[in-house]
């Protein structure tokens, strides 16, 4: 619990440990695998799925986690991070507040499915080139779906912090 006066040496990792793993639940490929007969056990969240296009990371998980903003960004300079947080949408208050992070996990494998799988992704481990539309789609679903994780943590902390 984090509201807990309790001195716990832990407790300042709780925190943190939140705050990734809300944020990591709406991430399409950080809730799915795609399991084909090429591959039984999975492509691991896109991390065996090889890109080739200008501009992209070598994986295509790493392309997902990188579409709101990647880590180099946010070391490079802190106002287009600021700027990029401004454009966010606002969330849709009725899925904001689903408190079940199984209806977030759910999402997640969706947007999987009809969005992060979908072509230029096609069978196999590539490399695939992605197209304009598909990192357009990819911008969008990232935007709304970092929104949606932003008002549901915000939910989480009022809720745990009371």
């Amino acid at each position: 619990m984090l509201a807990s006066n309790a001195k716990d040496p832990l407790k300042s990792y709780d925190l943190v440990w939140l705050l990734h793993l809300v944020g990591d639940v709406h991430q399409p490929l950080h809730c799915a695998t795609r399991v084909s007969s090429g591959g039984p056990d999975g492509d691991d969240g896109g991390n065996t799925v090889k890109l080739n296009c200008t501009g992209c990371p070598a994986k295509l998980h790493t392309f997902w986690d990188d579409v709101p903003g990647s880590a180099k960004t946010v070391k490079a300079a802190l106002n287009p991070v600021i700027s990029a947080a401004k454009k966010v949408p606002t969330p849709d208050p009725t899925l904001a507040a689903k408190t079940d992070e199984k209806v977030w996990i759910a999402e997640s494998f969706n947007d999987a499915q009809t969005v992060a799988y979908q072509p230029p992704i096609m069978a196999g481990n590539g490399p695939f080139s992605l197209t304009t539309t598909y990192k357009g789609q990819a911008h969008t679903l990232a935007q709304r779906r970092v929104a949606l994780a932003g008002a549901r943590l915000a939910n989480l902390l009022n809720s745990e912090l009371k």
